[in-house]
């Protein structure tokens, strides 16, 4: 009669008990993947329901330091000097790929619509390139600066309207408009 805690037995035993030990464990990995979980180190694309959305340019503001200043003595040449902040919902001063778009009108005084006839269109300013965006970005004012020559002489202490239009990248349009006065120096 063989008795069952023999040598041999046991080692035939604890043999088989390993092999399915190794199975189990392995299918367990197998079926649980040995990757970490997909979702942890995800950047979110900036929806506006999402957490980026918020740092995302919500408002567009033409700074006080917007001028026409002339540029040569002679025959009068010269240029619109525009500053632009775009503000995220927080309120604070972003730097974002898009379209800018400036317009110039007459300003009408005494009128519930103060804009003219447009006097001055220059061609979209497309920054959705980083080099051509930083082109522009004045970090020391956290804003964007545009040096547009005029086609036309103003004359002294005359006003206008300025509108600009910023497309985002994700093709909302945002507005702000500005009353500017021509000063001669």
């Amino acid at each position: 009669m063989k008795k069952w805690y023999t040598a041999e037995y046991l080692k035939g035993k604890m043999l088989k008990t390993a092999v399915v030990v190794i199975f189990a464990v392995s299918g367990l990995v197998c079926s649980t993947g040995c990757e970490p979980d997909s979702s942890a180190g995800r950047v979110s694309l900036g929806r506006a329901d999402d957490a980026l959305g918020a740092y995302l340019a919500s408002e567009v503001h033409i700074v006080g330091l917007t001028e026409i200043a002339p540029v040569s003595a002679g025959p009068w040449q010269g240029k619109l000097k525009i500053y632009v902040d775009l503000m995220d919902t927080f309120g604070c001063r972003v730097k974002s790929p898009g379209l800018f778009r400036f317009e110039l009108y007459e300003f009408v005084p005494r009128s519930s619509e103060p804009k003219g006839k447009r006097i001055f269109f220059p061609p979209d300013i497309d920054l959705t390139d980083a080099t051509e965006n930083n082109k522009h970005w004045r970090d020391f004012l956290r804003a964007y600066q545009f040096e547009l020559p005029l086609n036309f002489s103003p004359r002294p202490d005359e006003s206008f309207v300025l509108e600009i239009t910023f497309t985002t990248s994700r093709g909302s349009r945002l507005r702000d408009t500005f009353q500017l006065r021509y000063e001669s120096k």
